[in-house]
């Protein structure tokens, strides 16, 4: 029985060894996961978002666990670094992974963050062994942006006027940092053939730091569209960044260009009707041309001396242009004198001459020696006056001389002739008969003074020049503006009082124009 008793013991000690060896050569493996408290978190979170990785059963040392991060999101830009391994402390079962976000101002995609644990010897992978991280952008601007709008929400002009209008970008309070404003443009006025911009980079505006606004221009262009209606609208585009809001109100400017038609019934009617131009030629019974349309102006030049005006011509006229009905322009009419016309007796007194208004620049009264078919033949290309308003309801509006250049034509200097009005005797039958040597040279031209071999040009340089116009008074104001550098011009005792102003060879003198006759004040 004794003998039982040790054999017993010996197997209880021996259990006792084997159970104690297999456990020195069979260490725990635990198992890892890894999971989110959530799976998103925002761009603008003030606190970090927790990724726990979890082992099934502690260890009595501490091991590392290798971290993989993939995902459009950028460390560094969009979050904050994380360190590639964690560490599972002795006789723990989880360790934290902490995600920070980073505010991005700019607006962008929603990103994401994908945490990995990668393979080690200490531990096996269980599922799941990756989690995925969703980091929400934010699209809007802290509660202290500031905010944007425009400086005003409507502009009115006309395209006739060329203007540079500058609208003004503007902060409620300055920045730390320069802010690029993306703004939208619209509407039926086109960019470049109706108007052009400077101070836009891409339609994009940029405030500098540390001011509180910043201006771009719009530059209009005339197309010639007489009677335009049309409009641009200026406004913010949707933000690319958070640094700034976009002002509930004052967030668009229209800008309408607009050149609506002139009632010059007062100016263009029967009383101020001009019905003398002559036809010319014995062939005629009726001396008048009946055909040109034409209706009488009073014009003036401001007299420095007399601090007065003074009368150019009693003989000034002026027609509609019909591809402008705003704009006045001259009336040219060239007519041939032939024997049997009054005074007209021989060959050598039939010549052609000019009738074309008058002088409605008042150049004449500076070029002494001009040559002139019965008037100096001055055209201008682009109008005499353009009148511009932007309510066709207005009694009053701007009144422009375009810019432009005007050639006159003087006497040559070293001919035999003293005037171009010298006169030729001839007798014919015993009487004499008186006519001016430039007859000849008229028929020679018809009546083009430019292909006279008797002159040379002089030209005149018109600056734009702006003045106003009342359809109450029946009066226009505009002060001219030209350049002559021609020796011909003079400036002397009888006319140097008509001028307002001189810089160099430029010289601004005012003109006056009203209504004829019972409409004249």
């Amino acid at each position: 029985m004794k003998k039982n008793f040790l054999n017993l013991l010996w197997l209880m000690v021996a259990a006792i060894l084997v159970a104690s060896c297999s456990s020195d050569d069979d260490p725990v493996i635990p198992k890892l996961s890894i999971t989110a408290e959530v799976a998103e978190i925002s761009e603008t979170a003030t606190s970090a978002l927790i990724v726990k990785v979890n082992a099934d059963a502690p260890t009595e040392v501490a091991y590392s666990v290798g971290v993989k991060l993939t995902g459009s999101a950028v460390e560094g830009v969009n979050f904050q670094e994380i360190a590639r391994t964690v560490t599972i402390g002795a006789n723990k079962t989880s360790a934290n992974i902490f995600v920070t976000p980073i505010n991005v101002t700019a607006i962008e995609a929603n990103k994401n963050l994908i945490i990995e644990l990668q393979p080690g010897t200490a531990y096996d992978l269980d599922t799941p062994s990756d989690v995925n991280i969703t980091i929400v952008d934010n699209a809007n601007p802290p509660s202290d942006a500031p905010e944007v709008s425009f400086s005003t929400s409507n502009i009115i002009t006309n395209p006739y006027m060329e203007e540079v209008k500058t609208i003004t970008v503007g902060l409620s309070k300055t920045f730390a940092t320069d802010l690029v404003i993306p703004l939208t443009i619209d509407g039926d006025l086109v960019e470049d053939t109706d108007f052009e911009i400077a101070g836009l980079i891409n339609n994009e505006i940029t405030i500098p730091a540390g001011t509180y606004g910043a201006d771009f221009t719009v530059t209009m262009k005339y197309t010639g569209n007489v009677g335009m209606d049309k409009t641009a609208t200026f406004g913010f585009a949707i933000p690319s960044v958070t640094d700034y809001a976009v002002k509930a109100t004052e967030n668009s400017v229209s800008l309408n260009a607009v050149d609506p038609q002139v009632d010059f019934s007062a100016w263009f009617n029967t009383t101020n009707k001009y019905n003398y131009y002559f036809a010319g030629g014995s062939a005629n019974p009726d001396p008048r041309n009946s055909n040109i349309e034409g209706y009488r102006v009073r014009s003036y030049y401001f007299n420095t001396t007399d601090n007065d005006y003074a009368s150019m011509s009693s003989s000034n006229y002026f027609a509609k242009n019909e591809n402008d009905e705003n704009q006045w322009k001259e009336v040219i009419n060239t007519y041939k004198k032939e024997i049997g016309y009054s005074r007209v007796n021989i060959a050598e007194q039939e010549r052609y001459e000019i009738q074309n208004g008058g002088d409605l620049f008042a150049l004449r009264k500076f070029f002494p020696r001009l040559a002139k078919y019965g008037q100096q033949l001055i055209t201008t290309e682009k109008g005499w006056v353009r009148f511009v308003t932007v309510d066709a309801d207005a009694t009053q509006g701007t009144a422009i001389i375009p810019e432009q250049t005007i050639t006159l034509y003087n006497l040559q200097d070293g001919l035999e002739m003293t005037s171009w009005t010298e006169s030729i005797e001839k007798d014919v039958e015993g009487v004499t008969e008186k006519y001016s040597f430039w007859y000849e040279d008229s028929r020679n031209t018809q009546g083009d003074l430019s292909q006279s071999a008797y002159v040379t040009p002089a030209e005149v340089q018109i600056h734009k020049s702006v003045g106003t116009y009342n359809l109450t008074t029946g009066e226009v104001f505009v002060d001219l503006k030209f350049t002559c550098t021609d020796p011909s011009f003079t400036k002397d005792d009888t006319n140097e009082k008509y001028i307002l102003k001189q810089e160099g060879d430029t010289y601004t003198i005012q003109l006056r124009f009203n209504y004829y006759k019972e409409h004249t004040n």
